[in-house]
C-alpha cells in the first residue's frame, strides 16, 4: 500500500510509492476480493502469446468517451516527451494478478511514473513492477455503478495514488459531481484539492489542473495558467499557423519579386543613360 500522497512538482519524484502491494498469503487475493470490480471481455477476443485476452467486441461508449481519454494520454505523453520513464494508456487492460486471466480491469485512461515499458497489448503488472499512479474512468450508464462503488477499493488496495472520474453525460444516480478527483491517503480515498482558480481540481500526480468547460476534459499547466489544448483545437491550431506561414511566404515572394521589377527598371534606366550619354558625346564632336 502507498503511503499519503506528497506534495510534488516532478511527478515522477513519488513514483516509488507505486510499486505493487505486498502478497499476503493469508489473505484471498485482490480478483476474490474485489470481483465485481474486474473487467469481463465481450466475446469474440483476441488473445496475446500467454492467452491472456487483449481486445474484445464491446463497442467505444460514445464519442465523449473517446476524447475524454484520448486527451488525458496525449497531454500527458507530450508533456513527458524527453521521460522515458512515463507510460500512458487509454482503454488498455491491466492484470494484476500472474497466472490469472480475470484479474483484469481495463482503465479509460492510466499513467505510470517510473517504469521503463511501452506495452502494446496489455499492461501486466508481474512484469513491469509498477501499479499505475493516475486512473480516470469515464461514466457511461452501464458503468458507472461499477466506476463509482466497486473500483475504488480495488484501485485502493492495489496502491494508486490519484482515481479520477468524469460523467460527461450525468449517468451518476447518487448525486455525485461531473467532475471527482481522489488521492490516496494511507488506506483511504480522500478528495483532492481545489485549483487556485476555483474552477477545478489539482491532480499533484500530473501537476496538472483538471476541469471541465463545455461539458468537455479540459488539463491546464498549473505554471503558465494556460488550457492544453485538446486535439481539435490543436489542428485549428496548427492549420492557422500553417496558413500564416503560407500568407508570409506569399509576402516574401511578393518582395523578392517588386525587387526584381525594380532592380530590372533600374538596370534598364542605366543602359539608356548610358546610350543618351554616348549619343551627347557623339554629337559634340
Amino acid at each position: 500500500m502507498s503511503s499519503p500522497l506528497p506534495s510534488v512538482r516532478d511527478p515522477g519524484a513519488a513514483a516509488s510509492s507505486a510499486r505493487p502491494p505486498a502478497p499476503n498469503v493469508h489473505s484471498p487475493p485482490l480478483s476474490e476480493i474485489h470481483a465485481r470490480a474486474l473487467y469481463r471481455p465481450v466475446p469474440p477476443v483476441g488473445l496475446d502469446d500467454d492467452g491472456y485476452p487483449y481486445s474484445d467486441s464491446l463497442p467505444v461508449e460514445s464519442q465523449s468517451h473517446e476524447r475524454a481519454r484520448a486527451h488525458v494520454v496525449d497531454v500527458v505523453r507530450a508533456r513527458y516527451a524527453d521521460r522515458a520513464d512515463v507510460f500512458a494508456a487509454s482503454e488498455l487492460g491491466f492484470y494484476f494478478e500472474r497466472g490469472n486471466r480475470k484479474a483484469l480491469v481495463v482503465p479509460d485512461a492510466f499513467v505510470v511514473f517510473g517504469v521503463d515499458a511501452n506495452p502494446d497489448l496489455s499492461y501486466k503488472l508481474w512484469e513491469h513492477r509498477r501499479v499505475p499512479d493516475f486512473v480516470m474512468e469515464v461514466l457511461s450508464r452501464h458503468t458507472w455503478r461499477k466506476d463509482v462503488h466497486d473500483k475504488p477499493a480495488l484501485y485502493a488496495d492495489l496502491g494508486v495514488r490519484e482515481y479520477w472520474l468524469f460523467d460527461p453525460f450525468r449517468t451518476r444516480r447518487d448525486g455525485g459531481a461531473v467532475l471527482e478527483g481522489r488521492r490516496l491517503a494511507g488506506r483511504d480515498w480522500v478528495p483532492v484539492a481545489p485549483c487556485a482558480a476555483g474552477d477545478g481540481f489539482v491532480s499533484g500526480v500530473l501537476d496538472l489542473d483538471i476541469l471541465v468547460a463545455e461539458d468537455e476534459l479540459r488539463l491546464r499547466d498549473r505554471e503558465t495558467g494556460e488550457v492544453v489544448p485538446n486535439l481539435a483545437e490543436s489542428i485549428e491550431r496548427n492549420k492557422q499557423s500553417n496558413k500564416r506561414a503560407d500568407e508570409e511566404a506569399a509576402r516574401a515572394d511578393e518582395e523578392a519579386a517588386r525587387a526584381d521589377r525594380e532592380a530590372a527598371r533600374a538596370e534598364a534606366t542605366g543602359r539608356r543613360l548610358a546610350e543618351l550619354e554616348a549619343q551627347l558625346a557623339e554629337l559634340q564632336r
